[in-house]
C-alpha cells in the first residue's frame, strides 16, 4: 500500500521511502529541484525594479525583494526570510518612512491586505515620493504586495490639472473651473437652503492704462488686483479671472449685506494700494456687481448675469463703486438690509 502523506511536509515520505532506495532518490530529487527552482524565482524577483513582499494566508511575510527595503528603509530581505514577521509588524516598524498617522496607517493598510480589493494605493513618502502599491490575492489565501515609484506620474497628474483649471497670469482659478466649482456650490445652496452671493469685478480704465504704460504694465496691474482679492476672500471663497481684466469671486453661505461688505472692503484696497512699477506708483480702482440667490432664480448663470448688469450699473455712474442688484423677486427684509449709503442699487424684473 502507498505511504499515507503527513501534512506537515514531505518528512514522512522520505521516512516511508527509506525502504526503497529508488524511491527515497525520486523524492530527495524532487525536494532538491524545487528548492532550485525557489531560489531561481527569489534570484529573479530581487532583480525586479519593483518592490515585492509576498505574505502567507496568516499575513506573515515569506518574501521581499531589495527594492521593497530600499523605498521603506526598514528590515532586510534576510531577515525577512528569516524571521516571517507579521505584516502588521512591519508596517509600524516602516511608517516613519510615510507621511501618516502610525495607528491609522496601520488599520488601513491591514484592511486593505485582508479584503483583497485589487484598487491600488498611493502613499505619500516623508522625502516627497510617492509609491503605488497593487495588490494580488495568491492561492492558499497569501498577497502579494507590488510597490511601483510612481511620483513623476502623480506629479505630472497633479501639474496638468493645475494647467487646466488656473489663469497662468495670476496663479487664481480659470473661468472654466470656476464654473464647475460655482454649480457644485449653487446646487449645495439650493439643497440646503442657505445663502450664496456672486461679485463680478472689473478694473476701471484699463484700456488706458495698457496704452499710457504699455501691456507689460496691464499684465502686472491683473496679477497685482488678483493679489488684493486672493487677500480679501475667505478660504471658502471661489475667486477667478474669468475674462481679460474681469474677475469672479463667489461668496457661499454669503447673504447680500454681507456680500457688499465684502465688495467695498475690496474695492477700497484697490483705491489704497497703488501698483509700484520702477519706482513710479500707478493707480486703479475697481467697479464691482453684486448679486445674490433668490428663488426665481433657476442657476448659476442666473445669478452670474444678475451680477453682470449691477456691474455695467457701477461703470455707467461712474465707475470706483459698487452696485448690488436686488431682484423684484427677493423678499422684502433682503430688500431692505440694502443700505441707502454711498453704495447703490439697481433692480431687476
Amino acid at each position: 500500500m502507498p505511504n499515507k502523506q503527513n501534512p506537515a511536509g514531505g518528512e514522512e515520505e522520505l521516512k516511508g521511502s527509506a525502504a526503497d532506495p529508488a524511491e527515497f532518490a525520486r523524492v530527495q530529487r524532487e525536494l532538491t529541484e524545487a528548492k532550485q527552482g525557489l531560489e531561481t524565482l527569489y534570484a529573479a524577483l530581487d532583480n525586479v525594479d519593483s518592490g515585492l513582499l509576498v505574505l502567507n494566508k496568516d499575513l506573515r511575510a515569506v518574501y521581499s525583494n531589495p527594492v521593497l527595503h530600499a523605498m521603506f528603509r526598514a528590515n532586510s530581505s534576510e531577515e525577512i526570510r528569516e524571521t516571517r514577521p507579521l505584516y502588521a509588524d512591519m508596517l509600524a516598524a516602516s511608517a516613519q518612512a510615510v507621511a501618516v498617522n502610525l495607528e491609522d496607517y496601520v488599520a488601513r493598510r491591514l484592511a486593505w491586505v485582508r479584503s483583497g480589493d485589487p484598487k491600488p494605493m498611493d502613499l505619500a513618502m516623508t522625502d516627497g515620493t510617492v509609491l503605488r502599491c497593487h495588490l494580488a490575492v495568491l492561492p492558499g489565501g497569501g498577497r502579494m504586495l507590488i510597490y511601483s515609484d510612481v511620483t513623476d506620474i502623480v506629479r505630472n497628474a497633479e501639474e496638468l490639472e493645475r494647467l487646466a483649471t488656473t489663469d497662468g497670469m495670476t496663479g487664481i482659478y480659470n473661468r472654466r473651473h470656476f464654473l464647475t466649482l460655482a454649480d457644485r456650490e449653487w446646487a449645495r445652496a439650493r439643497r440646503y437652503g442657505r445663502p450664496i452671493s456672486f461679485l463680478m469685478i472689473d478694473i476701471d480704465y484699463f484700456k488706458s492704462i495698457n496704452d499710457d504704460f504699455g501691456h507689460q504694465v496691464g499684465d502686472e496691474m491683473i496679477v497685482h488686483l488678483a493679489n488684493l482679492a486672493r487677500d480679501c476672500k475667505r478660504e471658502c471663497d471661489v475667486l477667478a479671472r474669468i475674462g481679460g481684466e474681469e474677475f469672479a469671486l463667489l461668496l457661499p453661505e454669503t447673504d447680500l449685506p454681507q456680500a457688499q461688505v465684502v465688495a467695498e472692503r475690496l474695492r477700497s484696497e484697490v483705491a489704497a494700494n497703488s501698483l509700484v512699477v520702477a519706482a513710479r506708483s500707478i493707480p486703479a480702482t475697481v467697479s464691482i456687481g453684486v448679486a445674490t440667490s433668490v428663488a426665481a432664480m433657476n442657476d448659476i448663470s442666473d445669478m452670474m448675469k444678475a451680477a453682470d448688469q449691477a456691474l455695467y450699473d457701477a461703470k455707467h455712474a461712474g465707475r470706483n463703486r459698487v452696485i448690488c442688484c436686488i431682484s423684484r423677486d427677493a423678499t422684502p427684509s433682503i430688500a431692505a438690509q440694502c443700505p441707502d449709503t454711498s453704495l447703490e442699487a439697481a433692480s431687476i424684473g
